[in-house]
């Protein structure tokens, strides 16, 4: 592309340049003008179209690569959490939540500032990260709150604990309630409710409970910015407050309060009849993959067969090797994910859904062939959601339709040990998913199979940034130092590619970012060291120096703005 230019804007110079092109070049230097990359090539020839006016910025031989697209994160979910009493929803994410005794402390906190009758909402425990390792009970809730409604929803954001408050005031007052939702989703035992509630009737109740517009938007800007300091030029919204989260982050994007470039999936966190219903509504507006600006675009039709993996409650083909007895949570049949992906599919939507054991993947690849054997459309690729749990035959197959799962790789680096234990680790047992494993995130296979899969956090469930990527490139499980499975590792470049141009492709927008190539949106993020001289095992402690979006910087770490004056 021929740019017509006596100087540039910005320069970047002195750098190891992963451009992540189709060549993988590494190269010096970088010129922009306007929010344009227009040239990449060696310092030497930068030099000849800098002039007075340019803002010359010198690397010192770190790295410049494009900025990374996360393609299934929920900023809004993010912005609901917090550390704080007051916060829209406690976190009860990481290291510090060891017991059910600090959930206690965390709801005692919450009850000096609350009055009786308000609710006390959290989110983020791992029950194998408890001492008592189980969940917290109705019971114990209810002695710790007894006038307030207390919701308590574990990691993975597919199963919560209610005490008989927050029942009371969602409309389930006895275990006969049970039968207004679907079976299995409301938790029974011995006829008496146990406070859990699992799937989608968790999140349809979990939308009773209010957090104020304003506030929302506000922290949700806030969230954007640290997307920004991490790295995160481009995000894939995955959803979380259903109508009310589309208008909120259009305006928001577009009056460029939230910074990252919004890809916004079609999509209710409420079940089955409302993906239906609002899918089909959307579709018949005419609302297609694309349809918006380059700060605020339509994305996928999204559904949600499955639950997590860290709880675990996903589908698995068979049951899990830890305990086979427990409920592998399934919210759509074959036949109706078949029949469904047809209706996208023949619509020209880009068919998408949360699909994290294999049982969950199956269906979607065989609805994607049956759609396929009728109105074969590859260049609407289609996605999978997490696509977790998979095999050579599964990949195989997807390669062929030109599928492009969004993978949560990262997810190894915060609850790895969960999955497997290998190595003779905690106690030489496997865990979760035994030899399945081989195919947890399969990323490496993907790519071998010529597949383009993209680099998902699942935030706030799990890291995004260099501690997503560093989940993919060294598989370690960075709370308990355990290292897991390798097979699916891939290397620096291969992760990179993944974390940038693939998640491009993935909302059909290869050709205007995700590399650094000219004529391309210029951004881009330098880091604090040279990725490719550096020991890849320390991938997770890499720091955003500057971040560039649209030819603008937007971020400069503190500790480096005096080599960036």
């Amino acid at each position: 592309m021929d740019f017509d230019f006596s100087y540039v804007d910005v320069a970047f110079k002195n750098g190891r340049v992963i451009t992540v092109n189709e060549k993988d070049d590494i190269c010096e230097a970088v010129g922009v003008k306007n929010n344009k990359i227009v040239f990449v090539g060696s310092n030497a020839d930068l030099e000849k179209i800098i002039d007075e006016k340019t803002k010359v910025y010198d690397l010192g031989g770190r790295t410049l690569m494009p900025g990374m697209i996360d393609t299934h994160i929920h900023p809004f979910l993010l912005a609901l959490l917090g550390t704080e009493p007051d916060s829209p929803m406690i976190s009860l994410f990481g290291d510090r939540i060891k017991s059910i005794a600090d959930i206690k402390a965390e709801i005692d906190k919450a009850l000096a500032i609350k009055k009786p009758g308000e609710w006390i909402s959290m989110w983020g425990y791992e029950v194998p990260n408890l001492k008592e390792n189980r969940d917290p009970s109705l019971e114990e809730l209810d002695e710790f709150a007894p006038e307030n409604p207390v919701q308590c929803m574990e990691g993975s954001g597919h199963k919560c604990m209610f005490n008989s408050k927050a029942l009371a005031q969602i409309g389930i007052f006895s275990a006969e309630d049970a039968s207004k939702y679907p079976e299995g989703d409301v938790g029974v035992k011995d006829g008496k409710l146990t406070g859990m509630l699992y799937g989608v009737t968790c999140f349809l109740l979990w939308s009773k409970v209010d957090y104020p517009e304003e506030a929302l938007e506000k922290a949700v800007c806030k969230v954007g910015d640290e997307m920004i300091s991490k790295g995160l030029t481009s995000i894939h919204d995955m959803g979380a407050l259903d109508r009310p989260s589309y208008h909120s982050m259009q305006k928001l994007a577009r009056e460029r309060k939230f910074k990252p470039r919004v890809y916004m999936a079609l999509h209710s966190i409420f079940g089955k009849p409302f993906s239906k219903e609002d899918n089909a509504h959307y579709l018949a507006l005419g609302l297609r993959p694309g349809l918006g600006d380059n700060y605020f675009k339509i994305g996928s039709n999204k559904f949600m067969i499955d639950g997590g993996s860290s709880g675990p409650s996903c589908y698995t083909r068979e049951p899990y090797d830890h305990d086979p007895t427990m409920l592998r949570e399934k919210a759509w049949d074959r036949e109706e994910v078949a029949d469904y992906i047809k209706f996208i599919n023949d619509a020209e939507g880009q068919a998408t859904a949360h699909a994290i054991g294999d049982g969950a993947v199956e269906y979607m690849v065989e609805g994607f062939e049956k759609a396929f054997a009728t109105n074969p459309r590859p260049d609407l690729r289609h996605r999978i959601e997490h696509c977790t749990l998979t095999d050579q035959d599964l990949i195989d197959r997807m390669a062929k339709m030109n599928i492009c799962p969004s993978v949560n790789a990262g997810i190894v680096a915060k609850n790895g040990g969960n999955y497997d234990g290998i190595l003779g680790v905690m106690g030489g047992m496997e865990r979760f998913y035994g030899k399945r494993n081989d195919y947890f995130g399969a990323l490496k296979s993907m790519i071998d199979a010529g597949m383009k899969p993209s680099l998902q956090s699942d935030a706030p469930s799990g890291p995004y940034g260099f501690e997503c990527l560093d989940g993919a490139i060294n598989r370690y499980d960075r709370v308990r130092n355990i290292q897991c499975n390798q097979k699916q590792c891939v290397s620096v470049l291969e992760g990179i590619r993944i974390a940038t141009l693939y998640g491009a492709y993935g909302s059909y927008e290869e050709n205007i970012k995700g590399s650094i190539e000219v004529g391309k949106l210029a951004d881009m993020i330098v880091c604090d060291r040279d990725l490719l001289s550096m020991d890849k095992f320390d991938m997770y402690k890499v720091q955003v120096d500057l971040t560039m979006l649209d030819g603008e910087v937007v971020f400069v770490r503190d500790e480096a703005k005096d080599s960036f004056k």
